[in-house]
């Protein structure tokens, strides 16, 4: 297909990535800060954690959780839910004598503590709901697949106001696999019977996002927000069908 025909292509399915395609944000989960505050929370419900003792803790949990997935699932590209760790830490870390005194959800409220100490700002890009509203104006279906924890992504897709835009989302922390494995995109045009010529991946990394719709055999887009040089794009083995540089260029394709 030439440049100027992909360029006007119409897909009547849309799967976009979520964090650094239609929403920019930033954390910095090594602030000694974070965890010092996630160890005070902790010890005040009986978990004998510091700071530092905690972030390494997590790290060994979510490294055997991985590896553990891996050999349950048979796959190369676990993920791991963070509420599991979390209450797994807190388990971990009760002295032998104490009897177990764990909040409700306490899994949940850590992830949810963990992410709004650790994000420093988060903002959808300009033009993604004026891009978003244009397609489903078009009747296009719209899908979202992130690699992504349910534990604090769920919120952040509604303190973006995004929801209503998506025919169905999908999280990789529920699926206990993450992109570029192939079942996870498989998944979204399994479960609405959407036809590969007929879709398309956007999202702003090749080894996740591209390499996924080229592992189904769907087209990808790569929204360049990282961004790639042209050297990197071009000594890439990963080909997206398109490169642009914002979303907004998706819509002259329905003008």
């Amino acid at each position: 297909m030439s440049k100027k025909a992909m360029m006007n292509k119409v897909y009547k399915n849309y799967i976009f990535d979520f964090y650094g395609t239609l929403v920019d944000i930033l954390t910095d989960e090594k602030d000694p800060m974070l965890w010092d505050k996630l160890a005070q929370l902790y010890q005040a419900y009986g978990a004998d954690y510091k700071g530092e003792g905690l972030r390494k803790s997590y790290a060994k949990r979510v490294a055997l959780a991985r590896k553990e997935l891996i050999e349950l699932k048979g796959v190369a590209y676990p993920e791991v839910d963070l509420v599991h760790i979390f209450n797994q830490l807190y388990v971990d870390g009760l002295p032998q004598s104490s009897c177990l005194y764990q909040p409700e959800d306490w899994g949940q409220l850590i992830a949810m503590v963990f992410r709004v100490l650790s994000r420093k700002h988060l903002l959808v890009y300009p033009h993604t709901k004026e891009v978003l509203t244009s397609l489903k104006e078009q009747r296009c279906h719209l899908y979202l697949l992130s690699n992504a924890q349910a534990a604090f992504t769920n919120a952040e897709i509604d303190l973006m106001a995004l929801r209503p835009y998506f025919d169905a989302i999908y999280l990789s922390s529920d699926a206990g696999i993450c992109k570029p494995q192939p079942e996870f995109l498989k998944q979204v045009l399994d479960d609405h019977g959407l036809k590969p010529a007929e879709t398309v991946m956007v999202g702003n990394d090749l080894t996740t996002d591209i390499a996924v719709a080229e592992a189904v055999g769907i087209d990808g887009i790569l929204l360049n927000t990282f961004p790639y040089s042209r050297q990197e794009l071009e000594k890439s083995p990963l080909k997206p069908d398109r490169v642009i540089t914002d979303i907004e260029a998706l819509k002259p394709e329905f003008t």
